[in-house]
């Protein structure tokens, strides 16, 4: 006996409100993980993604201040290897299938600069989840990518601090791995003291160096940068794109000097004991003169 036209849908009531609890339910967990509560709630707090390219990238955030770390790794290792040795519902990882790390950071930044202007590119970052989520290639739940998704989308590539790893020196003892940090670090700096600079022209324009170190020096002067020039000169080679070297840790002013200029490229952050200034900025082809 067929049951009856009221029956049927009281059953499919009843599956629809069971399948509405179950998302919820699913929902609630995946925003209620540290990641996602911390990216949400914008906490002043450190959340990490390891990228498992060759070398692998380590990724730093912190939602509050929106700084971004990238360190990259000095081992070339095989990328699910290390995603098992990750802690356990903590390390978040992604797989790209782009295995070759600068391939891969240069078409983030490419997208990173580029999705603005067509919005369909997001369509992109999407399709590579959806998929290495199906491949198992990564770990991120997708409220968790979404909500980092929606913070990208607000930097720029000059946002990043990129990290080198330091010239191999430890071939007897493995040295621990060095714990990222996105605080500003200047432990010799004097407090509230301008930010210390060398420029160089590599753009092949004669008088660019000198052109903006007068600049830099009268925006000290009146006080809208605080800046320093110790002094400028010619690079030794050519370069398309300018960029920007900071060994002071100062991440805050830096990012502030790079938009000022206009340099829109990652920061290239390095430790030199030798360093005689806080940040170096080397001036190519593409530079323009600050109106």
């Amino acid at each position: 006996m067929e049951p009856s036209y009221q029956t049927k849908k009281i059953i499919e009531r009843f599956l629809l409100w069971a399948l509405l609890a179950v998302l919820a339910v699913a929902a609630v967990a995946q925003f209620t993980s540290p990641l996602a509560r911390a990216l949400a709630q914008r906490r002043a707090q450190d959340v990490r993604l390891t990228v498992l390219t060759a070398p692998a990238m380590d990724f730093t955030y912190n939602p509050a201040s929106q700084k971004a770390v990238v360190q990259i790794s000095a081992e070339k290792v095989n990328a699910r290897n290390r995603a098992k040795k990750l802690p356990p519902n903590k390390g978040r990882y992604f797989i790209p299938r782009e295995a070759d790390r600068e391939a891969y950071w240069d078409e983030f930044k490419r997208l990173l600069s580029s999705w603005r202007y067509n919005p369909l590119l997001v369509l992109r970052p999407v399709w590579a989840y959806v998929t290495a989520w199906h491949d198992r290639r990564t770990n991120l739940t997708p409220a968790e990518f979404a909500l980092l998704s929606l913070e990208l989308s607000k930097l720029d590539a000059a946002d990043f601090a990129v990290r080198f790893p330091a010239a191999s020196r430890r071939k007897k003892a493995p040295a621990a791995e060095p714990k990222e940090t996105i605080e500003d670090m200047a432990p010799l700096a004097v407090k509230d003291r301008p930010i210390v600079v060398e420029i160089y022209n590599a753009a092949g324009k004669r008088g660019l160096a000198l052109a903006l170190t007068q600049y830099l020096r009268e925006q000290n002067e009146k006080g809208l940068l605080r800046v320093d020039v110790l002094q400028y000169d010619n690079y030794p080679s050519y370069q398309e794109q300018s960029f920007i070297v900071d060994y002071s840790g100062r991440l805050v002013q830096v990012k502030q000097l790079s938009h000022a200029l206009g340099i829109n490229s990652e920061i290239k952050s390095e430790s030199s004991p030798n360093a005689i200034c806080d940040t170096r900025i080397v001036l190519g082809k593409d530079f323009e003169m600050p109106l």
